[in-house]
C-alpha cells in the first residue's frame, strides 16, 4: 500500500500535545477518528499541514495528486472529476460514484463535481489509501480523501491572518481568518476567500474577449472567481462535555479546461502524428496495420499529440458553476476515562451547472450537427450536470479504551436526493459578436430547455439515497505496547431509489454487504513500525432505467479486497523517515459500460449504453516516501509508487465491439479484439509510475528574520486512456518553486508553478459511438507565478 507519510508535511495541528508541538516532523492525523501521530497509524496515509500546502504550491487535488504516491486526480473540465487510487480508476468517466470517497470535516461529499474545493482555510488534506469501506462508509472503495478545516479553538485566544496574493495572468487572492476565545469555554472563528485568475492558457478563438455574462469563458482559458466562507463555534459545557458547529460555503466558477476534442465521422484510425493545433484530428489516416472497409468509428492509437502554444475553446462554454454549503454539529461527551460518546448531525446541499464544448472545430463548429443535410452547422454543448444534491447523516459512537483494549460501536444514517439533467444542446457558432444568440433552444449557461429537432434531453433523474450501516471495531495491545491486533468491521443497507422523469420509471433496490478489516502491527524497535492488513471494499449497485430487458435494469455491486504489508521508520533521530509498503488487490464485479443489445436485431450499433458487470481485474505495487534532514538547514524528501493493473481473462468492453467489424464496429482483430475482449489489457488512466522531490533550505538573517528556498519536481509514466489499451497519455516532468522571507508578524513569497512552462496532455477520455468516435483532451496548467504576503496576529 501506500506509503504512509507526505515526506516535508511539518506543519503543526491545533490538536497535538505540547510534547509533539516542540517537534517540527510531527504530523497529527485523525483518518481513525482520533488525533494521531501519523508514524503511529498502521495505514497507509499521506497528509500535507498548511505549511506544506503553502510552501509547496497546492492549489487543487491536482497538485496534491503530484506528491502522494499512488494517487492521481482527473479533472474532465466540468462534473465528473475523478479521483483515482492504487490503479482503481472508476471505470464510467459519468458515474454518478466515484472508487474513491471524498469527505470535508468527516462529511462524505456525494457527487464527484463538488470534491476538489480547493485548500483555502484548510488546516489539513488527508488521503488514505486502501479499502477504507469498514471505516469511513459509503464508497471508500480504494480509499478516501479528508479536507480538515480550520474552525474555532478556545486555546488559540484572539488569533487570526490577512493574506493576499498577486500574480500573472491577472491572479488576484484575498483571505482572512479569525479566531476570538470569548470565554475560557467558548470561542467563535469566521474565515472568507477570493481567488480570481483569467487562466494560464491563451485562447485563439476569435471572439475569445467576448463580454458573455457568467459562467462564460473569457480571455485565457482554465481561470476562475472562486469564493468562499465559513463559521465554526465550539463550547465547553465542563470539561468533559463539548458542542461544536460549523458552517462552509463553497462558490465556484471555473472556465473550461484548455482541451483539444479529436474525432471525425469519415472513418479510418487516427495517427497522432497528423493532428495538430489547427486541424484537430480531421484528417485520419490507417497507422496500426488495420484492414477497414468502411467506418464511422476512427481510433487513435499512439500517443496523444503534445498541445500547441495555444488552444481554442469556444468562450460560451464553462467548467463548472456550482455552489456548496456543509453544515456539521456534533456533541462530544467523555463519560469516564476510558468511555467516550460522539455524535454528528451533517447536512450537504448544493447547486451545479456545467456546459462544455466538444466540438473538434470549436469556431465553425458542423462535426455533429450540419453542414450534411443541407443545415447550417451547429455548435454542439454537453450540459450535465444540473441539478442539485441534499443529504442528511447522523452518526453516534461510542469508544472505550484503556489502554490495552480499544472498541468502538456505532450506528449511521444518511438520506438524500440527487437531481440531475442531462442536455445536448446545439447553438449557432458565433459570427456577430453583438447577436450571439441560440438557433433552437437556449445558450449555455441557461438550463431553460426547449425541445427542437437538435436539441435532446438526454437524462432527467432523480435518485434517492438512504444509508443504514452499524459498525465496530476492537483493538487488543499486548502489555508491553508492542504487538495490536486490530479487527473493524461495518454492516451497510443502501437503498436507492431512480426515478427516470421522462419516461415516468421508478426503480428501487436495497443493497447490502459487510466490509470487515483486520490489521496487525508490531513496534518492531522504537523507531521501526511493521504493518499488515487485509480489507475488503464495496461500491453500490445501480440502475439502467433505459434497460431493453428487465434482468440488466440493475446492476450489482462491485468488491475488491485488498492485502497490505508496510513499514513505517523514523531513524538518525528523527532525521530520516522512511516508510514503504506492498499491496495486492483483487477487483471483481466492474462496473463498466455495455451496449444494450436488442434481441430481436442483434450486433445492432445504434442501440444505447448501459452499465453492466462485466469482469475482473487485479492490481499489485509498491509505494515509498522518505524525509531526510540533512543538516540543521537542509531538508530532502521524495516518493515513489508503481503499480500493475490488469483486467483478468473473460473481462469485455462492448464500446469496442458494438456493430459489425470491419464496416460500424471499432475493432478490427488487428489493433483490437472485434468482441471487445480487453483481457491481459493495463487498467486505464492510471499512471503506474509516479515519483517526487522535493528540497528545501532554512535560515536567517540576523536574529529575526528567516527565510526559506524550496524546490519540487513530480513525474509520472506514460498511461493508456482506453482499456483497449490504444491511445497514450505522454508522461511528463514538472517543477514548482518557491522562496519567502518572514519576520515578526509578517511572511511574503514568491512562488512558480510549473517552472519549465511544460505544455502537456494531463488527461482524456474517449467516447465510441457508431456516427463518429470523440477523444477529448486536456492540458494542464501552463507557468503561473506570483506573490503571497501573509499578516498573522
Amino acid at each position: 500500500m501506500a506509503a504512509a507519510s507526505s515526506s516535508g508535511a511539518y506543519a503543526q495541528e491545533a490538536d497535538e500535545s505540547a510534547d509533539a508541538a516542540e517537534d517540527g516532523n510531527v504530523i497529527i492525523v485523525t483518518a481513525r477518528s482520533r488525533a494521531e501521530d501519523i508514524q503511529d497509524v498502521p495505514l497507509a496515509i499521506t497528509a500535507f499541514g498548511e505549511e506544506d500546502i503553502e510552501r509547496r504550491g497546492l492549489q487543487e487535488l491536482d497538485d496534491v495528486a503530484r506528491f502522494t504516491p499512488g494517487f492521481s486526480f482527473e479533472d474532465f473540465s466540468g462534473g465528473f472529476a475523478q479521483p483515482v487510487i492504487r490503479g482503481q480508476a472508476t471505470s464510467r468517466v459519468t458515474a454518478l460514484e466515484s472508487n474513491v470517497s471524498t469527505f470535508f470535516d468527516g462529511v462524505y461529499i456525494p457527487r464527484s463535481w463538488a470534491v476538489d474545493i480547493g485548500t483555502a482555510a484548510v488546516q489539513r488534506v488527508e488521503i488514505v489509501k486502501g479499502p477504507q469501506s469498514a471505516r469511513y462508509g459509503r464508497n471508500a472503495f480504494s480509499g478516501a480523501i479528508n479536507y480538515v478545516p480550520r474552525k474555532a479553538s478556545i486555546d488559540d485566544g484572539i488569533s487570526g491572518e490577512i493574506e493576499g496574493t498577486v500574480g500573472i495572468d491577472e491572479r488576484y487572492d484575498i483571505s482572512a481568518f479569525l479566531n476570538f476565545s470569548v470565554s475560557d469555554n467558548f470561542a467563535l472563528a469566521g474565515s472568507y476567500s477570493r481567488s480570481s485568475y483569467d487562466g494560464s492558457w491563451e485562447n485563439s478563438h476569435p471572439f475569445a474577449d467576448l463580454d458573455l455574462p457568467d459562467p462564460a469563458t473569457t480571455g485565457n482559458i482554465g481561470g476562475w472567481d472562486n469564493e468562499s466562507l465559513s463559521v465554526s463555534a465550539i463550547v465547553e459545557l465542563s470539561p468533559a462535555v463539548s458542542i461544536e458547529a460549523s458552517y462552509h460555503y463553497f462558490d465556484v466558477q471555473n472556465e473550461a479546461r484548455a482541451s483539444r476534442y479529436i474525432g471525425d465521422s469519415v472513418g479510418g484510425i487516427i495517427d497522432p502524428s497528423t493532428v495538430s493545433a489547427t486541424n484537430n484530428g480531421l484528417q485520419p489516416v490507417t497507422n496500426c496495420g488495420a484492414t477497414r472497409f468502411f467506418a464511422f468509428s476512427p481510433l487513435i492509437c499512439g500517443e496523444f499529440p503534445e498541445p500547441g502554444d495555444t488552444a481554442i475553446v469556444d468562450p460560451r462554454s464553462f467548467a463548472t458553476d456550482a455552489q456548496t454549503g456543509i453544515f456539521r454539529a456534533a456533541f462530544n461527551a467523555e463519560i469516564t476515562d476510558e468511555l467516550q460518546f460522539n455524535y454528528t448531525f451533517a447536512n450537504i446541499n448544493g447547486d451545479v451547472n456545467i456546459g462544455t464544448s466538444g466540438e473538434p472545430d470549436p469556431i465553425n463548429c458542423g462535426t455533429l450537427v450540419g453542414p450534411a443535410g443541407g443545415f447550417a452547422p451547429l455548435c454542439n454543448f454537453q450540459q450535465t450536470p444540473v441539478g442539485d444534491i441534499n443529504y442528511d447523516s447522523h452518526e453516534a459512537r461510542l469508544t472505550y479504551d484503556n489502554g490495552s483494549i480499544r472498541a468502538a460501536v456505532g450506528g449511521f444514517l444518511s438520506d438524500g436526493l440527487d437531481r440531475n439533467r442531462f442536455a445536448s444542446l446545439n447553438i449557432a457558432p458565433i459570427t456577430d459578436p453583438g447577436n450571439v444568440a441560440p438557433v433552437i433552444g437556449t445558450p449555455v449557461p441557461n438550463f431553460n430547455f426547449s425541445p427542437g429537432p437538435f436539441n435532446i434531453l438526454l437524462a432527467n433523474e432523480e435518485t434517492e439515497t438512504e444509508v443504514v450501516s452499524v459498525f465496530g471495531e476492537l483493538y487488543w495491545t499486548s502489555s508491553d505496547g508492542r504487538l495490536t491486533i486490530g479487527a473493524e468491521g461495518r454492516y451497510s443497507e443502501t437503498e436507492i431509489t431512480a426515478i427516470d422523469n421522462r419516461r415516468n420509471i421508478t426503480l428501487n433496490e436495497t443493497f447490502t454487504f459487510f466490509t470487515p478489516r483486520v490489521t496487525v502491527d508490531y513496534e518492531l524497535t522504537p523507531d521501526v513500525l511493521l504493518f499488515a492488513s487485509a480489507a475488503r471494499g464495496a461500491k453500490a449497485g445501480g440502475f439502467n432505467v433505459t434497460a431493453r430487458q428487465e434482468a440488466d435494469n440493475t446492476f450489482d455491486p462491485e468488491f475488491n479486497w485488498t492485502y497490505e504489508l508496510g513499514a513505517k521508520t523514523s531513524l538518525l533521530n528523527g532525521d530520516l523517515t522512511l516508510n514503504a509498503s506492498l499491496f495486492y488487490t483483487d477487483w471483481s464485479d466492474i462496473q463498466i459500460n455495455a451496449a444494450d443489445e436488442d434481441p430481436a436485431n442483434p450486433g445492432d450499433p445504434n442501440v444505447p449504453s448501459i452499465t453492466l458487470n462485466l469482469g475482473n481485474a487485479e492490481v499489485y505495487g509498491i509505494e515509498l516516501a522518505t524525509r531526510y534532514q540533512a543538516t540543521d538547514n537542509l531538508s530532502f524528501d521524495a516518493t515513489l509508487s508503481h503499480s500493475e493493473g490488469t483486467y483478468a481473462n473473460g473481462t469485455f468492453d462492448s464500446r469496442f465491439s458494438r456493430g459489425a467489424p470491419g464496416l460500424t464496429a471499432p475493432c478490427d482483430n488487428v489493433v483490437c479484439s472485434t468482441d471487445g475482449d480487453i483481457s491481459g489489457n493495463e487498467i486505464e488512466r492510471a499512471a503506474p509510475t509516479q515519483a517526487s522531490f522535493g528540497a528545501q533550505w532554512d535560515g536567517e538573517f540576523g536574529d529575526n528574520i528567516g527565510y526559506f528556498i524550496r524546490g519540487d519536481a513530480s513525474w509520472q509514466s506514460d498511461f493508456f486512456a482506453d482499456s483497449a489499451n490504444l491511445s497514450i497519455i505522454p508522461s511528463r516532468f514538472l517543477v514548482n518553486g518557491s522562496a519567502g522571507v518572514s519576520f515578526d508578524n509578517i511572511s511574503v513569497r514568491v512562488w512558480v508553478r510549473n517552472l519549465l512552462d511544460k505544455k502537456y496532455v494531463s488527461n482524456a477520455f474517449v467516447v465510441l459511438l457508431p456516427f463518429g468516435n470523440t477523444y477529448g483532451t486536456f492540458f494542464g496548467e501552463r507557468r503561473s507565478a506570483g506573490v503571497t504576503a501573509k499578516v498573522e496576529f
